[in-house]
């Protein structure tokens, strides 16, 4: 831990320099992704009813790459409705959720924000979040994968569902691996091959051969879920039971524990800014990471690749772990709410879905843009981070999920850190701090 190589505040000032020093050839790249498009060719039908004024929209979203798809994506929208104008405003999808209760009753929110799908319960409940009209929805189906919707569509009381954002992405972690260090037929398909692999590896090296967040449950929930075991549920709404202290998710465990014992390090020592850290500087031959790390892995130098993570015990997939759905969301606050919803549809157009993707080096929600993309780096990426997102499933959304996050991650850190063997109680300790009956 002391003697990083590339430290933390490393990577984070390299991450701003590179988007500080970019920032003429950012706008360039906007200017020229923006005269490269025909808005008149896109398949969107402007609506006519939409105001007649002059509104300027303002949209939250993060930056490195989801601010200049914003700008651009606005610059077309303008072409169609050219009373309308964009205004982004850096708001990172990670505080949006939280920030929108603060400044949205104040009238200083936005109209349009991005976060991910997770939060929409929590945002529901407080009233934050306009849903999407019963007309967007047909729309949405006939793009997006059943997954993807359903992480942005919300039960109710009554037993129906309701859809609340629009899904611009889909993201999912992946085994992310240094060419230098690994050979692609090399790479372990199994975990015990991955152990075999840890276990043989020469340690004299200077470089280690594979990290992951291991006491961080958005990860490690892949050693307890199956393909028929999800988070609370097959729909992700059963607060009664977690379903991760199943005799199949202990069986799975196993895996876990073997692993713990071959990189034999403490969770907290080995987090995700830590690993990440390590990959972009060299030093990590593989990398359990996603595509948001992927302009900061490339800036780094090195020479990598992505693809599934190695099949469990008992199995020839990969693990079957979490899917984030990146959405825009309407404000329940925007004194906008019609111009925000069309330009939320026009995001998900295929033009702009295949342009968001070269921008930003992300997974598109829509299943018909990877044939779009014309950068095959980009579209190698991608096709590899697609390995890993045929076995993954949306996180549940209820506002109750955020009950999981604390139970499990110490349940997790305790087993990987040795301080307990039994691992049916440990998981049915966290069961029950993560329910209610």
């Amino acid at each position: 831990m002391k003697k990083r190589i590339l430290s933390v505040a490393l990577v984070v000032a390299m991450a701003t320099t590179m988007f500080a020093g970019c920032g003429k050839k950012s706008d360039k790249e906007v200017k020229d992704a923006v005269s490269g498009i025909d808005v008149k060719a896109i398949d969107f039908k402007t609506n006519q009813q939409l105001t007649s004024d002059k509104v300027e929209l303002t949209v939250w979203e993060s930056t490195g790459g989801p601010d200049k798809f914003i700008e651009a994506a606005g610059k077309c929208f303008t072409k169609l409705y050219p009373n309308i104008t964009i205004k982004y405003v850096n708001v990172e999808s990670r505080d949006a959720n939280s920030k929108i209760v603060l400044d949205g009753p104040g009238g200083n929110g936005p109209d349009l924000f991005a976060t991910v799908h997770n939060n929409a319960g929590v945002m529901a409940a407080s009233a934050s979040i306009a849903p999407v009209p019963d007309s967007e929805k047909e729309i949405l189906s006939a793009s997006c994968n059943a997954a993807t919707l359903a992480g942005a569509t919300l039960s109710k009381a009554d037993g129906t569902t309701q859809l609340y954002g629009y899904p611009v992405s889909v993201e999912t972690y992946a085994l992310f691996y240094n060419k230098d260090l690994i050979k692609e037929e090399e790479i372990p398909k199994t975990m015990s091959d991955l152990v075999t692999y840890i276990q043989n590896y020469d340690k004299k090296s200077g470089v280690q051969p594979f990290l992951f967040d291991a006491g961080n449950a958005y990860y490690s929930v892949m050693f307890t879920s199956t393909p028929t075991i999800h988070l609370y549920g097959e729909n992700g709404n059963d607060i009664k039971n977690t379903y991760m202290n199943s005799k199949e998710s202990v069986a799975q465990m196993a895996d876990f524990t073997a692993l713990a014992k071959a990189i034999n390090q403490k969770s907290g020592d080995i987090d995700y800014k830590h690993n990440d850290s390590l990959f972009a500087a060299g030093q990590l031959a593989m990398n359990v990471s996603g595509a948001w790390n992927i302009r900061i892995f490339e800036e780094s130098g090195i020479n990598f690749g992505i693809t599934s993570i190695p099949a469990l015990t008992g199995s020839t997939n990969p693990p079957t772990n979490f899917m984030g759905v990146r959405c825009m969301f309407v404000s329940a606050y925007s004194k906008h709410q019609p111009e925000a919803t069309a330009f939320a549809e026009f995001l998900m157009t295929k033009e702009m879905q295949a342009l968001r993707c070269e921008l930003t080096s992300t997974m598109p929600s829509r299943d018909d843009v990877l044939d779009m993309i014309d950068n095959d780096k980009i579209k190698t990426y991608m096709e590899g981070i697609n390995k890993q997102i045929a076995y993954s499933y949306p996180m549940p959304n209820m506002a109750q999920a955020s009950l999981f996050w604390t139970a499990f991650e110490s349940a997790f850190a305790n087993i990987w850190n040795g301080e307990t063997t039994d691992i049916q109680a440990e998981l049915d300790t966290a069961n029950k701090s993560a329910t209610k009956k």
